[in-house]
């Protein structure tokens, strides 16, 4: 049952039912997704264990890449999450093989119904100048948690379902 389709700016927003979220969004020259980046729950109760002030949530635009495996973050995201870092890893990128840390972040996405990532691990990488005015990639570690992602060449548009949604079983026979 639909219950409410409500227009933004930056894309569309459907509700379908309880936990079942879609966004769609046209698309310029990227496919964008805006979300909002925060500690997650065991680093918020650390912060307050330590009489420490908890960082506050930013919000973000992140470049989906489906050739990307991993979900990164540029490190002025890092430096103001202070997250807790989890292990030092080797990431291929298009021009080299760096090196960088992976820290646990909580993502969630408030101008969507989607919904969120309570822990993602991600690495901390600057983006290419010609791309320095997104925060991210949201790699295939997360698009594959979700139901689908579609992009919609004639129509100019992506969709991102987190559920099958109400009629899902159809849709995969279509």
């Amino acid at each position: 049952m639909l219950m409410s389709i409500t227009r933004a700016v930056d894309g569309s927003i459907e509700t379908l039912g309880t936990g079942m979220g879609k966004f769609t969004s046209l698309v310029q020259d990227h496919l964008i997704l805006p979300a909002q980046v925060g500690p997650t729950i065991g680093q918020e109760q650390r912060f307050c264990l330590l009489g420490q002030g908890v960082p506050r949530p930013l919000s973000i635009s992140l470049l989906i890449d489906t050739g990307s495996r991993r979900t990164t973050l540029i490190p002025g995201i890092i430096q103001h999450m202070q997250p807790t870092a989890e292990s030092d890893v080797q990431v291929e990128t298009p021009l080299a093989r760096v090196a960088t840390t992976l820290y646990w972040v909580r993502l969630e996405f408030p101008k969507t119904k989607l919904a969120p990532f309570p822990e993602v691990l991600a690495a901390r990488l600057a983006m290419p100048p010609g791309l320095s005015h997104f925060h991210g990639l949201l790699g295939r570690d997360l698009l594959r948690r979700w139901e689908s992602c579609d992009y919609q060449g004639l129509r100019g548009s992506y969709t991102v379902r987190d559920t099958p949604g109400l009629f899902g079983w159809l849709r995969r026979w279509l």
